[in-house]
């Protein structure tokens, strides 16, 4: 009697070590060939960046973590192989996006010589992402591969080019997935999670609709509800619409007001410090600049930083790139009047090119062709 009673409780023991409650999101299954003893499984909580870690033991993998609401997450390698050194830092490998559903396991398959690679099943949302991830996952281990080649020692610059011009088809394939992904799953969170991250893949019109297509259940979830905020935001200010109003304070501490240029062209461009692409727009914009100044035409520069010291990376920038027309940094006095979002930014750079009458007659991401062919035909050669 006494034997039956032990093994009795050892058997309710691994039940309840075995199972999952509704308020835990568990991470099980195998890894191979993986140098390591940890995971990393990285997201965001309450505004801080959390970096928790996922044990890898003998190839298999434990996680557990208490949860209230769901998260989503990234797992992320520590292999030494799944980055690649880069002058004093490193550029990272490919993570891969998962959902942390309370009352969930995940059970995770993967070869880490294929890092991203992986099979997995454990919730509706992860099981979902994982009809993607197997069409995807596979590109996102070859552009790694090429990007590894094109930082070998002795390569030439052809073949690099070379080497990037795959990448580049490569994801392009990727992303294609990705639409068809989100334009096939009306009824999926992970669909509406990505067709999110997606904004400037889309013309507005065709973002809407396909958002539209979502189920009314998801559309009512908070995510749902923050996507149509931000639509609600860009149809304001689309082109043809009255260009928002705002006060903030440039860096000499002069009070900036939109409605106070009116009868003039007001040009404004979205930056940070930290954008390469911005940066190299900012020759063209001072030339352009110089050549309308005198014809009516106003810049205002409006930035968006990061850290710290995001005053002084701003001040820096502005100092190194000769630009000497109002410069606005958007994250002071954000509280009160956020630029960025009131101008539904959501690429950087950004150039929004007003009228004499206030209404928005150009939107540019990252070219900056439309608003050269308009200004001209405004303001003549």
């Amino acid at each position: 009697m006494m034997k039956v009673i032990i093994l009795l409780g050892i058997v309710a023991l691994l039940a309840g070590c075995n199972s999952i409650q509704k308020d835990e999101f568990v991470i099980t299954g195998t890894i191979s060939s993986y140098p390591k003893e940890i995971l990393i499984c990285a997201y965001q909580k309450d505004g801080n960046f959390v970096l928790d870690t996922i044990r890898v033991e003998n190839g298999k993998l434990s996680y557990r973590k208490k949860l209230q609401e769901p998260i989503v997450a990234s797992l992320v390698s520590r292999d030494p192989h799944n980055i690649i050194p880069s002058g004093m830092g490193v550029v990272p490998g490919p993570s891969v996006t998962l959902f942390m559903e309370p009352g969930t396991k995940l059970e995770i398959s993967m070869d880490n010589t294929r890092w991203p690679e992986l099979q997995w099943k454990g919730g509706a949302w992860n099981n979902d992402l994982m009809k993607l991830y197997v069409k995807t996952l596979p590109l996102e281990y070859e552009m790694f591969e090429l990007l590894h080649r094109s930082y070998a020692s002795g390569i030439t610059e052809d073949e690099q080019v070379a080497l990037g011009e795959q990448r580049m088809a490569l994801a392009e394939k990727e992303k294609e997935e990705k639409i068809s992904f989100i334009k096939g799953n009306p009824s999926s969170y992970a669909a509406m999670y990505f067709l999110n991250g997606m904004r400037n893949d889309f013309t507005l019109k065709d973002y809407v609709a396909i958002f539209a297509t979502f189920d009314q259940s998801l559309r009512e979830m908070p995510l749902g509800k923050e996507m149509q905020g931000a639509i609600d935001i860009a149809l304001r200010t689309e082109v043809g619409a009255t260009a928002p109003n705002f006060e903030k304070v440039d860096k000499e501490g002069n009070t900036i007001r939109l409605s106070d240029y009116r009868g003039k062209y007001v040009l404004l461009d979205f930056w940070g410090s930290w954008c390469g692409p911005c940066r190299d727009s900012h020759p063209h914009l001072k030339k352009v600049e110089a050549k309308y100044r005198d014809k009516g035409l106003v810049v205002i520069n409006i930035a968006t930083e990061n850290g710290s010291k995001a005053r002084e990376m701003w001040l820096q920038a502005i100092e190194e790139d000769g630009m000497t027309w109002t410069q606005i940094l958007n994250n002071e006095g954000k509280d009160k009047c956020d630029v960025v979002k009131d101008y539904a930014i959501t690429a950087f750079p950004t150039k929004v090119l007003i009228d004499d009458k206030g209404k928005i007659v150009v939107r540019a991401v990252g070219e900056s062709e439309p608003i050269d062919a308009k200004l001209q035909e405004v303001f003549g050669e």
